[in-house]
Protein backbone atom coordinates (compact mmCIF):
# COMPACT_ATOMS: atom_id res chain seq x y z
CA UNK A 1 0.00 0.00 0.00
CA UNK A 2 3.16 2.24 0.89
CA UNK A 3 4.93 2.63 -2.64
CA UNK A 4 6.52 6.02 -2.42
CA UNK A 5 5.02 9.73 -3.89
CA UNK A 6 5.40 10.68 -7.28
CA UNK A 7 4.59 13.41 -9.57
CA UNK A 8 5.43 14.09 -13.14
CA UNK A 9 6.23 17.72 -13.93
CA UNK A 10 4.31 18.41 -17.16
CA UNK A 11 5.82 20.24 -20.71
CA UNK A 12 5.39 21.35 -23.93
CA UNK A 13 8.97 21.06 -25.54
CA UNK A 14 12.44 19.82 -23.85
CA UNK A 15 13.24 21.24 -20.48
CA UNK A 16 16.85 21.24 -19.14
CA UNK A 17 16.62 20.13 -15.63
CA UNK A 18 19.25 21.91 -13.33
CA UNK A 19 17.89 22.59 -9.86
CA UNK A 20 18.61 25.57 -8.31
CA UNK A 21 19.87 24.90 -4.20
CA UNK A 22 18.78 28.39 -3.99
CA UNK A 23 15.13 27.87 -4.63
CA UNK A 24 15.09 24.58 -2.98
CA UNK A 25 16.25 26.38 0.17
CA UNK A 26 13.56 28.56 0.14
CA UNK A 27 10.82 26.14 0.70
CA UNK A 28 13.08 23.97 3.25
CA UNK A 29 16.00 25.26 4.23
CA UNK A 30 18.43 22.25 5.45
CA UNK A 31 17.99 20.54 2.00
CA UNK A 32 20.86 19.12 0.28
CA UNK A 33 21.26 18.76 -3.61
CA UNK A 34 23.91 15.56 -5.30
CA UNK A 35 24.03 15.90 -8.86
CA UNK A 36 24.28 12.16 -10.01
CA UNK A 37 23.50 13.00 -13.71
CA UNK A 38 26.89 11.58 -14.72
CA UNK A 39 26.07 8.62 -13.93
CA UNK A 40 22.66 8.44 -15.06
CA UNK A 41 21.21 8.76 -11.76
CA UNK A 42 19.33 12.14 -12.05
CA UNK A 43 19.73 14.61 -8.60
CA UNK A 44 18.90 13.04 -5.39
CA UNK A 45 17.25 15.99 -3.13
CA UNK A 46 17.79 15.15 0.86
CA UNK A 47 16.33 16.34 3.81
CA UNK A 48 18.79 15.36 6.73
CA UNK A 49 16.82 16.68 9.57
CA UNK A 50 14.07 13.90 8.63
CA UNK A 51 16.58 10.61 9.76
CA UNK A 52 15.45 7.29 11.03
CA UNK A 53 17.84 6.72 10.62
CA UNK A 54 18.61 7.72 7.06
CA UNK A 55 16.93 10.66 5.51
CA UNK A 56 14.22 11.61 3.42
CA UNK A 57 15.47 10.98 0.00
CA UNK A 58 13.79 12.23 -3.43
CA UNK A 59 14.83 11.23 -7.19
CA UNK A 60 14.73 14.32 -9.55
CA UNK A 61 15.05 12.60 -13.11
CA UNK A 62 15.77 13.99 -16.03
CA UNK A 63 13.53 15.68 -18.59
CA UNK A 64 11.94 12.97 -20.62
CA UNK A 65 9.31 12.33 -23.37
CA UNK A 66 5.92 12.57 -21.87
CA UNK A 67 3.73 9.20 -22.20
CA UNK A 68 1.13 9.33 -24.55
CA UNK A 69 -1.68 11.49 -23.32
CA UNK A 70 -4.14 8.96 -23.75
CA UNK A 71 -2.70 7.06 -20.90
CA UNK A 72 -3.54 9.64 -18.44
CA UNK A 73 -7.31 9.70 -17.01
CA UNK A 74 -8.39 12.80 -16.82
CA UNK A 75 -12.08 12.05 -16.03
CA UNK A 76 -11.60 12.99 -11.91
CA UNK A 77 -9.86 16.20 -12.68
CA UNK A 78 -13.06 18.88 -12.35
CA UNK A 79 -11.64 21.65 -11.19
CA UNK A 80 -9.06 22.84 -14.02
CA UNK A 81 -11.47 24.17 -17.37
CA UNK A 82 -8.41 23.33 -19.51
CA UNK A 83 -6.80 20.67 -17.96
CA UNK A 84 -7.83 18.05 -21.03
CA UNK A 85 -6.34 21.15 -23.80
CA UNK A 86 -2.81 21.83 -21.48
CA UNK A 87 -2.55 18.16 -21.25
CA UNK A 88 -2.69 17.17 -25.06
CA UNK A 89 -0.05 19.33 -25.43
CA UNK A 90 2.71 17.64 -23.24
CA UNK A 91 5.54 16.17 -25.06
CA UNK A 92 8.07 16.25 -21.77
CA UNK A 93 8.44 15.17 -18.11
CA UNK A 94 10.20 15.61 -15.08
CA UNK A 95 9.52 13.19 -12.42
CA UNK A 96 10.11 13.37 -8.90
CA UNK A 97 9.86 10.09 -6.66
CA UNK A 98 10.37 9.57 -3.50
CA UNK A 99 12.99 6.54 -2.86
CA UNK A 100 13.71 6.71 1.27
CA UNK A 101 10.23 8.47 3.21
CA UNK A 102 8.02 5.36 3.79
CA UNK A 103 9.57 5.32 7.51
CA UNK A 104 8.69 8.98 8.19
CA UNK A 105 5.27 10.50 9.39
CA UNK A 106 3.12 10.80 6.19
CA UNK A 107 3.00 14.99 7.06
CA UNK A 108 6.22 15.33 6.98
CA UNK A 109 6.42 13.02 3.71
CA UNK A 110 4.42 15.08 1.87
CA UNK A 111 6.15 18.71 3.30
CA UNK A 112 9.61 17.48 1.79
CA UNK A 113 7.98 16.29 -1.03
CA UNK A 114 5.96 19.21 -2.24
CA UNK A 115 8.74 21.28 -1.40
CA UNK A 116 10.43 20.03 -4.16
CA UNK A 117 7.67 20.05 -7.16
CA UNK A 118 7.07 23.81 -5.62
CA UNK A 119 10.91 24.75 -6.07
CA UNK A 120 11.12 22.59 -9.36
CA UNK A 121 7.71 24.49 -10.68
CA UNK A 122 8.98 27.31 -9.70
CA UNK A 123 12.61 26.92 -11.42
CA UNK A 124 11.48 25.48 -14.54
CA UNK A 125 7.97 26.47 -15.61
CA UNK A 126 5.74 23.14 -16.01
CA UNK A 127 2.58 23.39 -17.94
CA UNK A 128 1.06 21.11 -15.21
CA UNK A 129 1.50 18.84 -12.95
CA UNK A 130 0.49 15.19 -13.04
CA UNK A 131 0.03 13.19 -9.97
CA UNK A 132 -0.11 9.45 -10.50
CA UNK A 133 -1.12 8.36 -7.38
CA UNK A 134 -3.92 10.59 -7.15
CA UNK A 135 -4.75 10.48 -11.07
CA UNK A 136 -5.37 14.15 -10.51
CA UNK A 137 -3.84 16.71 -13.30
CA UNK A 138 -3.13 20.38 -11.68
CA UNK A 139 -1.78 23.76 -12.73
CA UNK A 140 1.84 24.48 -11.73
CA UNK A 141 0.62 26.61 -8.77
CA UNK A 142 -0.72 24.44 -6.48
CA UNK A 143 -1.49 24.27 -2.54
CA UNK A 144 0.04 20.29 -2.83
CA UNK A 145 -4.03 19.92 -3.92
CA UNK A 146 -2.71 16.78 -5.94
CA UNK A 147 -1.57 14.54 -3.25
CA UNK A 148 -4.83 13.08 -2.66
CA UNK A 149 -8.13 13.53 -5.04
CA UNK A 150 -11.32 13.70 -4.25
CA UNK A 151 -13.59 12.07 -6.67
CA UNK A 152 -17.13 11.86 -7.61
CA UNK A 153 -18.97 8.46 -9.02
CA UNK A 154 -22.61 7.31 -9.69
CA UNK A 155 -22.08 3.76 -8.43
CA UNK A 156 -25.41 1.17 -8.94
CA UNK A 157 -27.52 4.34 -8.31
CA UNK A 158 -25.72 5.98 -5.35
CA UNK A 159 -23.53 8.78 -5.50
CA UNK A 160 -20.64 8.32 -3.83
CA UNK A 161 -17.43 10.33 -3.06
CA UNK A 162 -13.86 8.55 -2.08
CA UNK A 163 -10.19 9.97 -1.74
CA UNK A 164 -7.94 8.92 -3.85
CA UNK A 165 -3.76 9.18 -3.13
CA UNK A 166 -3.73 8.47 0.48
CA UNK A 167 -2.60 5.00 -0.21
CA UNK A 168 1.45 5.71 -0.98
CA UNK A 169 1.86 7.27 2.61
CA UNK A 170 0.45 4.01 4.08
CA UNK A 171 -2.85 5.13 4.82
CA UNK A 172 -6.93 4.18 3.73
CA UNK A 173 -8.86 6.35 1.70
CA UNK A 174 -11.67 7.75 2.78
CA UNK A 175 -14.92 7.39 0.94
CA UNK A 176 -18.90 7.69 1.70
CA UNK A 177 -22.46 7.61 -0.10
CA UNK A 178 -24.41 11.54 -0.35
CA UNK A 179 -27.87 10.66 0.61
CA UNK A 180 -29.14 13.62 0.45
CA UNK A 181 -26.56 15.55 1.41
CA UNK A 182 -24.93 18.34 -1.33
CA UNK A 183 -21.74 16.78 -2.92
CA UNK A 184 -19.78 19.93 -2.74
CA UNK A 185 -20.30 20.11 0.79
CA UNK A 186 -19.09 16.50 1.23
CA UNK A 187 -16.21 16.69 -1.12
CA UNK A 188 -14.84 19.96 1.13
CA UNK A 189 -15.83 17.65 4.24
CA UNK A 190 -13.23 14.26 2.52
CA UNK A 191 -10.51 16.53 1.78
CA UNK A 192 -10.60 18.07 5.11
CA UNK A 193 -10.66 14.31 6.66
CA UNK A 194 -7.93 13.20 4.24
CA UNK A 195 -5.55 16.30 5.43
CA UNK A 196 -6.49 15.74 9.42
CA UNK A 197 -5.82 11.62 8.88
CA UNK A 198 -1.96 12.94 6.84
CA UNK A 199 -1.39 15.17 9.79
CA UNK A 200 -1.76 12.47 12.03
CA UNK A 201 -5.33 12.52 13.43
CA UNK A 202 -6.08 9.17 12.76
CA UNK A 203 -9.14 8.03 11.94
CA UNK A 204 -9.86 3.78 12.02
CA UNK A 205 -12.81 1.85 12.02
CA UNK A 206 -15.22 1.95 14.75
CA UNK A 207 -14.80 5.31 15.31
CA UNK A 208 -17.42 7.89 15.54
CA UNK A 209 -16.59 11.45 14.00
CA UNK A 210 -18.21 15.09 13.61
CA UNK A 211 -20.47 15.45 10.14
CA UNK A 212 -20.98 18.72 8.46
CA UNK A 213 -22.11 19.85 11.84
CA UNK A 214 -20.88 19.62 15.44
CA UNK A 215 -24.06 17.73 16.54
CA UNK A 216 -24.09 15.14 13.17
CA UNK A 217 -22.00 12.05 14.70
CA UNK A 218 -21.23 9.63 11.48
CA UNK A 219 -19.79 6.20 12.12
CA UNK A 220 -16.35 4.89 10.37
CA UNK A 221 -15.73 1.37 9.40
CA UNK A 222 -13.72 -0.53 6.92
CA UNK A 223 -13.94 -0.94 3.27
CA UNK A 224 -14.62 -2.70 0.96
CA UNK A 225 -13.85 0.30 -1.98
CA UNK A 226 -17.20 1.08 -3.54
CA UNK A 227 -15.12 2.68 -6.45
CA UNK A 228 -12.17 0.93 -8.49
CA UNK A 229 -9.26 0.84 -7.73
CA UNK A 230 -9.56 -1.95 -4.90
CA UNK A 231 -7.23 -0.60 -2.09
CA UNK A 232 -7.81 -0.43 1.78
CA UNK A 233 -10.46 2.36 2.52
CA UNK A 234 -12.91 4.04 5.45
CA UNK A 235 -16.29 4.23 4.77
CA UNK A 236 -17.87 7.50 6.64
CA UNK A 237 -21.45 6.60 6.82
CA UNK A 238 -23.26 10.22 6.88
CA UNK A 239 -26.48 10.65 8.82
CA UNK A 240 -29.54 8.97 6.93
CA UNK A 241 -27.49 8.05 4.09
CA UNK A 242 -29.13 5.21 1.99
Amino acid sequence: MSAGLAAELCYTGAVRLRPSPATLQRYWPAVTLTDGTSRGGGYIVGFPELTAPDPIRLLVSFGRPAAPYGRRDLSHTRDWAEAAEVMARVTHTVTVTEIFGTPFAPADRVRAFTAVVRALADDTAPVAIWWPASRLATPPAFEAGGVVNVRHHDVTGRYVLDTLGLGPLGLPDLQCVCGALPPEALTAYLAAAAWAVMDGRGMKAGDVVPGLTPHQRWKVEAGPAFAAPDRPVLTITPDGAA
